[in-house]
């Protein structure tokens, strides 16, 4: 999973870096603000990563409050 959110990180870094060179001052700040936490700071290796799972779908949902086991009303 790490290496996962690794690569997702550097797409993002990537991104912010061409984003910043077209946008005005006041947005390239806002920007950096929004995405501090992602920008430039490496994922520590003895940190817990945490991920939610995509429950758009209500099957999705359901198997994962079965996995909980919550009922679902």
């Amino acid at each position: 999973m790490r290496e996962y959110i690794e690569v997702n990180l550097t797409v993002i870094r990537k991104y912010l870096k061409k984003r910043k060179k077209v946008i005005s001052k006041l947005n390239k700040a806002s920007i950096m603000e929004e995405f501090k936490e992602w920008a430039n700071n490496p994922i520590p290796n003895t940190e817990s990563i945490w991920t939610l799972p995509d429950l758009t779908s209500n099957e999705r949902l359901k198997n994962f409050c079965r996995s909980i086991k919550k009922e679902i009303s």
